[in-house]
């Protein structure tokens, strides 16, 4: 090989070994058809309060949508879906927010065939994204994590 294809070759190398690219999955993840979709900004739902909780902070609009045709089942925390946002460190996902504890409710809830739901979320600035465990059955077995695309709060 010649010098000079071993050094660009190693100038290649070193440059891509010293970036800061992003090398989590940044592409949505489905669970038993299930999708998750963040707008962020996103608008607040009608009837639904959306003061800031600090100026820092973006509204997004979550929408969990099942496009299979049969039931899917949702992990729950009480009575509501359990979405766990998560934060882009070093190139891996970490769990962010607040360690919820849910022990009273049902374990999942049917999302229908065709059916949607929506919620609203503030984000911290940072490469973000939501997951969700997703299985066809009720009492979870076999589920798996559907994740949102990532996207970046500034």
């Amino acid at each position: 090989m010649h010098r000079s294809v071993r050094f660009l070759l190693a100038a290649v190398f070193a440059v891509a070994a010293c970036s800061n690219g992003i090398t989590g999955p940044t592409a949505a993840v489905a669970a038993d058809d299930v999708v998750i979709t963040a707008t962020v900004p996103g608008s607040c739902r009608p009837g639904v309060a959306c003061d800031p909780i600090s100026p820092s902070y973006t509204l997004g609009l979550i929408t969990v949508r099942n496009n299979g045709t049969a039931a899917a089942y949702l992990r729950t925390c009480g009575s509501t879906v359990r979405l766990t946002e998560q934060q882009l460190v070093n190139g891996q996902w970490q769990a962010v927010g607040p360690a919820i504890t849910c022990a009273v409710g049902p374990v999942s809830i049917a999302l229908a065939a065709g059916d949607s739901i929506q919620s609203n979320w503030w984000f911290a600035p940072g490469t973000r994204r939501l997951a969700l465990g997703v299985a066809p059955t009720a009492d979870l077995s076999g589920e798996a994590l559907a994740a949102s695309a990532s996207f970046v709060v500034h």
